[in-house]
């Protein structure tokens, strides 16, 4: 009786593992249109964010303070992550009819479909992540 019990257990908890798998992989898809959205407001923020420090790291340059590696750093991730961005969004006119089957919302290429919106998901966390760090 007991090794019911326990095969039991393993299978509610594969059938979890498989659930919350199935759950984040849809996820990408699902919520395309909203992360794309995401990622373009906060990555304006990271842009506007990034412009008003570089302004105010030149005025204390020009007092003859120098710049702290920390902050080149931050400048240029900023700098990197800019045309990875601009990337995802010149392919979104491509995805977007992938997307659209005869006017249904259905996908024609799954596949392809979510590793974009994964790229889109892991970008949009990137950019957050920079626009949260306190320089």
């Amino acid at each position: 009786m007991g090794s019911c019990i326990s095969f039991s257990l393993s299978c509610d908890q594969c059938t979890n593992q498989i659930f919350q798998w199935l759950c984040i992989r849809r996820g990408y898809i699902h919520n395309l249109e909203k992360n794309l959205k995401a990622l373009e407001t906060t990555m304006e923020e990271l842009q506007a964010k990034r412009d008003d420090f570089s302004k105010s790291v030149e005025r204390e340059e020009d007092k003859g303070l120098k710049r702290l590696s920390q902050i080149q750093v931050w400048l240029t991730r900023v700098d990197t992550i800019k045309p990875q961005v601009n990337a995802i969004f010149s392919v979104k006119p491509v995805e977007s009819q992938r997307l659209s089957l005869c006017g249904f919302c259905c996908s024609t290429n799954l596949k392809s479909r979510y590793r974009y919106g994964k790229r889109v998901f892991m970008m949009l966390k990137e950019v957050q992540n920079l626009n949260s760090n306190d320089l």
